[in-house]
């Protein structure tokens, strides 16, 4: 027996609708999270230095070792698989922390929660897929740096609202109108 328009439980009429515009609204957050803290030079700078230069510095020695220590003929086995490690360690730690993050902030943005936790299980199933040492350096390096780029971005777009990485709103008023009286008085006060 069919449900009547006010009975049991409310019915959308046009779910594939309400499906696209989920996806478009998840779409739309992912753009705005990746374009607007682009216009904080507080957030850019952390990002480079924080998390790029510093949260990646052993990717960034063993790199520096491999090219510029190692006989550049013959490098050793122990330079390439230090680079390894470093890469496979590093994207899945910044995926991870950043996935984590939007799963626990995220209240009320469902889709959001849902892409960091698929995004969080597809880093988590490629770097234990290219983590054997079966697999090729070369492999592991493009991957890897594929994967690193994702992690970087989703560091981005899970702390681009957080307002302690935001430059203020320097338009945005401070206080009275300017031109109006001050309260209080100097009464008492001497120098």
């Amino acid at each position: 027996m069919p449900i009547q328009s006010g009975e049991g439980c409310a019915v959308s009429g046009n779910t594939t609708n309400n499906l696209s515009t989920s996806w478009k609204l998840l779409w739309d957050e992912l753009w705005n999270r990746t374009k607007e803290p682009a216009a904080h030079a507080s957030f850019v700078m952390f990002f480079l230095i924080a998390v790029v230069v510093i949260g990646a510095g052993g990717v960034w020695i063993e790199l520096y070792s491999l090219l510029f220590l190692a006989d550049m003929d013959c490098p050793s086995s122990s330079s390439v698989s230090g680079l390894r490690t470093a890469i496979i360690t590093f994207f899945p730690a910044l995926a991870g922390t950043a996935c984590m993050q939007l799963v626990w902030a995220e209240d009320e943005n469902r889709s959001l929660r849902s892409f960091a936790v698929t995004a969080l299980v597809l880093i988590t199933i490629l770097a234990i897929g290219i983590s054997p040492s079966v697999i090729g350096s070369m492999t592991v390096f493009i991957f890897g740096l594929l994967a690193s780029l994702l992690a970087l971005w989703l560091w981005w777009i899970a702390n681009s609202k957080d307002p302690d990485l935001l430059d203020p709103n320097l338009e945005a008023p401070l206080g009275k109108d300017p031109r109006s009286e001050l309260s209080g008085d100097l009464t008492g006060f001497t120098v």
